[in-house]
């Protein structure tokens, strides 16, 4: 009979890991869409497994690393498919997101993710230069007490419930307001602001922390107390109310000069870590090379799935994509034979291999690095689109810049480059997730194979459950300007931020329409605090963020921050070293997002958004009032021992 410390691959570890790779891959999927930036999930991951297994006897802590390492995968499979595919809908390529077809893609991209990370983790692993922040952190949050294991999943539930009950106050009942803006004309000049109150927000940018959160701070500045002022001036228009102005500026301006902000960002990111990655890089194939050890000779904890079951994984990933992109693409439509639409498949598929094994690899490294959540993933989706937007376009052959490709042909192309970067940025998030998950067995002497053996099963439950929420999210509140049912309200649509950028940039490749003055613009104010960046330790990308996002949703990711930092100062001055907060702030995230995707069930049976609302309009002011009470709460308690 196996002892204590080495129970690990458990039938309750394999149930419970399931059951939390669902909903973690729920809340995140709501997250994604609305605000497109993701926190890592492996820390509630493990206090929540630690909570709910002690009530169990013989619990060891390698069982309580592998439900971890599949419920963290719920987060990873979000980040990967929702950052992008919901892109089809945007340019009106799909109506809705299909079940199986949704399924497969973020499944074949998850499982390569898993796969692609299986030969460097030992090179990334045992180097001593990479600080695996949220690994370590893991591994001491695995290696508790059990009367701090207690507290910890008493913050986590508490948390949890306070972030349902105001969301279902804000999104159900409307007793109290998401947002509140005010915009007024001082002649052509257009004033003013908005503030969000959402206790899912608040939470997130808790998590971040003040580096990011003063990021987005400077962006939302920019873009609306110094942008909108300047471009209503431009645009004369004294016709339509300052609302109008703002939402106008905002679809056809300030977005663009947020995606010009980011892209600058993105590879500001990538071109600061290209050196030490490159040296990573080489040590990881001299090591591969060097392997002549037989798998059996190996220490457990060095042992992971063997080579040969990788090769047959990816063969079976090559095929699964061939026949998926014959099924999702009209290929006919570009390429008029059958031999040449084979080949022009299999330069893709070829491309989406390498491709996607190097930006898993800079991904994993970045994680290594910098953590999951600060892991300039967002700089690879953008390289990724560009470089698929550029091999799909050298392919179809050279087309003037003055003659447009007809628009079936531009939304076909668009459609391919988006699968495409859902395949690699599916793998890259997942070896994301998976390199600082496989940190933490290190640490805590797991078994590598069981590790990822469990990543399997996670990302097969998160793939089962990221399509559902979507297009249930997706028939209740609509992405971006594309609302699926008449007399939909476009304020409550969910932004999809990411997805948005990867359309653009798709379409903008083969259409020469963008406007690139703004694209220029955001690029010249992130190059500006570029240049200041290591004295006022700021994110680059983070900028480029908070100008893309409206107030409403930038306000209380800003607040959260700033409560994290009263948090973390008065932590400090007082020597208490427990995360009270952080894991509150978890707790806020997952129960509001869960509850808006509960929410979103009835709404989609029956569309009418206001059967659950209490009061009628003129109590708005005081909805607007309570959401003032509601960011007081949040930052009383957040900061509370």
């Amino acid at each position: 009979m196996p002892t204590l410390s080495s129970r690990e691959l458990t039938f309750r570890a394999v149930l419970l890991g399931m059951v939390l790779a669902v909903l973690l891959a729920a809340s995140n999927t709501y997250l994604a869409l609305k605000i497109g930036i993701l926190t890592s999930a492996s820390i509630p991951a493990a206090v929540l497994s630690m909570g709910i297994l002690r009530f169990f006897k013989r619990v060891s802590i390698l069982e309580n690393n592998l439900v971890q390492t599949a419920a963290s995968a719920g987060e990873a499979i979000a980040g990967g498919i929702v950052y992008t595919i919901p892109g089809l809908i945007l340019i009106h390529y799909w109506q809705g997101f299909d079940y199986w077809e949704n399924f497969f893609i973020a499944l074949i991209g998850g499982s390569l993710g898993i796969l692609f990370s299986i030969p460097i983790r030992r090179t990334l692993v045992h180097d001593e230069s990479l600080r695996f922040p949220e690994g370590r952190a893991i591994a001491q949050v695995l290696q508790m007490t059990s009367q701090e294991k207690s507290q910890h999943f008493k913050y986590m539930v508490q948390g949890g419930v306070l972030g349902a009950i105001i969301e279902f106050l804000q999104s159900g009942l409307h007793v109290v307001s998401a947002s509140a803006q005010s915009w007024f004309r001082v002649k052509q000049v257009v004033l003013g602001g908005g503030l969000g109150f959402s206790a899912t927000l608040v939470g997130a940018g808790f998590l971040m922390g003040i580096r990011l959160g003063s990021s987005l701070l400077i962006g939302a500045v920019v873009a609306w107390i110094i942008g909108v002022p300047i471009l209503s001036f431009q645009q004369g228009d004294i016709h339509s109310s300052a609302a109008q102005v703002v939402a106008t500026l905002r679809n056809e301006k300030i977005a663009y000069l947020g995606i010009g902000a980011m892209l600058t960002g993105g590879v500001w990111a990538l071109v600061c870590f290209i050196k030490p990655f490159y040296i990573s890089l080489a040590g990881t194939f001299a090591e591969f090379s060097r392997r002549t050890v037989r798998r059996s000779t190996l220490p457990r904890t060095e042992r992971d799935i063997p080579f040969s079951y990788i090769v047959l994984g990816l063969l079976l990933c090559f095929v699964g994509l061939y026949f998926l992109f014959q099924h999702l693409c009209q290929l006919s439509l570009m390429v008029p034979s059958a031999l040449q639409q084979n080949i022009f498949l299999m330069i893709i598929l070829a491309y989406l291999l390498l491709l996607g094994f190097a930006a898993s690899t800079i991904c994993g490294y970045f994680s290594g690095m910098v953590g999951v959540t600060a892991s300039p993933g967002s700089a690879v989706a953008i390289a990724s689109v560009l470089l698929s937007a550029l091999l799909v376009r050298m392919m179809l052959g050279f087309v003037p810049a003055s003659n447009l490709l007809p628009a079936l042909w531009l939304k076909e192309a668009s459609a391919i480059v988006i699968i495409m970067t859902c395949v690699i940025m599916g793998g890259a998030a997942i070896a994301n997730d998976n390199i600082q998950d496989l940190k933490v067995g290190y640490l805590i002497k797991a078994t590598p194979w069981k590790q990822q053996l469990m990543l399997f099963l996670g990302v097969l439950m998160a793939s089962a459950t990221v399509p559902v929420v979507m297009q249930l999210l997706f028939s209740v509140y609509g992405i971006g300007d594309v609302l699926p049912r008449a007399g939909m309200n476009p304020a409550q649509a969910l932004a999809a931020p990411p997805a948005m950028i990867m359309a653009t940039l798709a379409q903008s490749v083969f259409n020469h329409q963008l406007p690139f003055v703004y694209f220029g613009v955001g690029a010249l104010v992130v190059f500006f605090f570029i240049l200041f960046q290591k004295r006022f330790n700021l994110s680059a990308l983070g900028i480029g963020i908070g100008m893309y996002l409206p107030l409403s949703t930038s306000t209380p990711l800003i607040l959260g921050s700033f409560f994290s930092y009263l948090h973390d100062r008065a932590r400090k001055k007082s020597g208490i070293q427990t995360q009270s907060g952080t894991l509150k702030a978890c707790g806020i995230v997952a129960g509001a997002a869960l509850m808006d995707v509960l929410i979103a069930i009835p709404l989609a049976l029956n569309p009418d958004v206001t059967m659950f609302t209490l009061f009628p309009s003129s109590w708005e002011i005081m909805s607007v009032f309570l959401g003032f009470v509601v960011l007081f709460i949040l930052g009383k308690w957040l900061n509370s021992r």
